[in-house]
């Protein structure tokens, strides 16, 4: 799926997230994401961002769900590097406060 990027390095399993994160850009990303965690057993997940030109609800639901599964597997979840109106809606929703945030530095 163009819309992903999976790469499992160390114990940090990064999904490089791409386009659009609306309901049709989030299809496939969630089992493909999900498969990886089950499969690889990360200590840690690694949500990058960057690359996310647009992200509505069902972008937010992605994040929220892969969350709350890597929670149930202990695995800890990040966040890297949201464009300035990704991150205002990840702060407007509260998950900034349940999920860290990791900027590139400038």
């Amino acid at each position: 799926m163009e819309n992903l990027i999976l790469d499992f390095s160390g114990d940090t399993l990064t999904a490089v997230l791409m386009g659009d994160m609306d309901h049709h850009g989030v299809a496939g990303v969630r089992t493909q994401i999900d498969d990886a965690m089950f499969r690889l057993m990360p200590k840690i997940l690694c949500i990058e961002l960057s690359g996310v030109e647009f992200m509505d609800s069902s972008g937010l639901g992605l994040i929220l769900g892969r969350y709350q599964k890597a929670s149930d597997l202990g695995i800890e979840v990040m966040l890297s590097n949201p464009s300035p109106r990704t991150e205002r809606l990840i702060v407007m929703t509260g998950i900034d406060k349940m999920i860290k945030i990791k900027k590139k530095e400038a």
